[in-house]
């Protein structure tokens, strides 16, 4: 009887340490940053229906970073780096670079940031990117999301970002000075910083929504100024824009990842 008995403890030590996973591997892949495929990776509950449901201020946003296009390297910037910076800050941090992906996990998001300048053709998409907005949930523009990527869908720039560029200096130093230091986006940013990035020369949309500069980019060879960081007044949720990024020497600089995790903390408490 009591080499049965010892049999029997035997097995479920194994079955325990068979079939546990580890503590330290959960942490792991709690923090994994999950890239959207074919299938449909779902979250029950985004952070804003649980703020509502519990309170509690300091609940994980979900982030969706779309990407892809031309002339970037989206998946190494905007994928490996951003997502990196953003989980680090406390997010929940997916990427595709699907379109088709979008719309099936819009409905889980806090936040949706496009960087992207391929073309979203669905008109389904198109319009609840819209109602994403002004259902009062964030938008997070950054770089190539804020050109004047599509001429079939004004809308966006006119709505979403107020206005967009057309052109850009060449790639290169060039200084930036913070306009609103008062701005919780702009919170720990040095008030003038140099950059090697390209200046967006952004045009404002007179007939388009408001913005509120946050902080303006200098052309070295002829002195202009054009705004690289702003907020968006449309819909009932917040909208920031930022059009810096190009590359390493922007994803990598202090200044860089501050405003990115400055803006989604803002747009998260909002």
């Amino acid at each position: 009887m009591p080499y049965i008995l010892f049999l029997i403890l035997n097995l479920l030590v194994f079955e325990t340490v068979a079939f546990s996973e580890p503590q330290q591997d959960q942490e792991k892949r709690g923090k994994a940053v999950v890239s959207l495929s074919d299938e449909d990776l779902r979250s029950t509950e985004t952070a804003s229906e649980k703020i509502k449901k519990d309170g509690n201020q300091n609940i994980t946003p979900t982030i969706l970073i779309v990407g892809g296009g031309g002339s970037h390297d989206f998946d190494r910037w905007f994928n490996l780096e951003d997502s990196k910076i953003l989980t680090e800050a406390g997010a929940n941090v997916r990427y595709t670079d699907q379109p088709k992906n979008i719309l099936a996990v819009l409905d889980e998001l806090d936040i949706l940031y496009l960087s992207n300048n391929q073309p979203l053709p669905d008109p389904e998409l198109r319009q609840s990117i819209f109602d994403f907005v002004e259902s009062g949930n964030d938008l997070l523009l950054v770089h190539a999301a804020i050109w004047y990527n599509w001429n079939d869908w004004a809308a966006y720039n006119q709505k979403l970002v107020g206005g967009g560029s057309r052109s850009h200096g060449p790639y290169g130093e060039f200084k930036v000075q913070v306009v609103d230091p008062n701005h919780p986006v702009m919170e720990s940013v040095p008030a003038t910083f140099t950059i090697k990035d390209e200046l967006y020369r952004f045009e404002k949309d007179r007939e388009g929504s408001d913005i509120h500069v946050l902080a303006k980019g200098i052309e070295p060879d002829t002195g202009e100024e054009y705004p690289v960081a702003w907020t968006v007044d449309y819909g009932k949720g917040q909208i920031v824009c930022i059009t810096l990024g190009h590359d390493g020497e922007s994803h990598h600089h202090e200044a860089y990842r501050t405003i990115l995790k400055n803006s989604i903390k803002w747009l998260s408490d909002n």
